[in-house]
């Protein structure tokens, strides 16, 4: 494991025990390096955010094509995947902390959301396919992105998932399963 592979997995402990209130020396102390050489390597914790940000959704859109090309699967089985991918490292994620982005971070915060709402073209495909196949019903689809985009969001932002003892990936599973048990034949 490279350097700026173990600031990640760092980044990603301190997040969650932290929140944003984690500090450089002590991402430093956890990795056992010196803050120099963790500013050598990223130059800013805004920059060690980023990165968490960048390497989570890229790890999402790695599940992605890979259920996508997974021929074993049927149409409906890929749409529940797709919808319920958490990334493999998820153990370190406390999502119910993504809302602390807002109070200093408020451009990354809307990086989430434009990652949230973007590339959605492999899903409408899988959907469009899915009711040509007839086993999902013809729904308006732009309505359902909208339904979970929304879905999306809300979970991460907000303190429902904290006050009910949920954590994001039971949440998601359990929406999945609601929405696809209303929209499969």
């Amino acid at each position: 494991m490279d350097l700026l592979d173990r600031i990640f997995y760092g980044a990603m402990e301190e997040l969650r025990d932290y929140g944003t209130k984690f500090t450089m020396d002590s991402l430093a102390a956890r990795l056992g390096i010196s803050k120099r050489t963790l500013y050598e390597n990223v130059p800013s914790k805004h920059a060690v955010i980023e990165l968490v940000i960048d390497q989570t959704f890229a790890d999402i859109k790695e599940q992605q094509r890979a259920v996508l090309e997974n021929k074993r699967l049927t149409t409906l089985e890929k749409l529940k995947k797709m919808f319920t991918i958490i990334p493999q490292f998820s153990e370190n994620i406390d999502y119910r902390r993504v809302t602390e982005l807002k109070k200093g971070y408020m451009d990354l915060y809307q990086k989430i959301e434009t990652e949230l709402e973007s590339d959605w073209e492999p899903a409408l495909d899988l959907l469009n396919k899915g009711m040509e196949e007839g086993v999902i019903k013809k729904k308006n689809l732009t309505l359902l992105r909208i339904l979970l985009t929304d879905i999306f969001e809300k979970l991460i932002d907000g303190n429902m998932l904290i006050k009910n003892g949920i954590t994001y990936d039971v949440a998601m599973n359990e929406l999945i399963s609601i929405i696809f048990e209303g929209i499969a034949n």
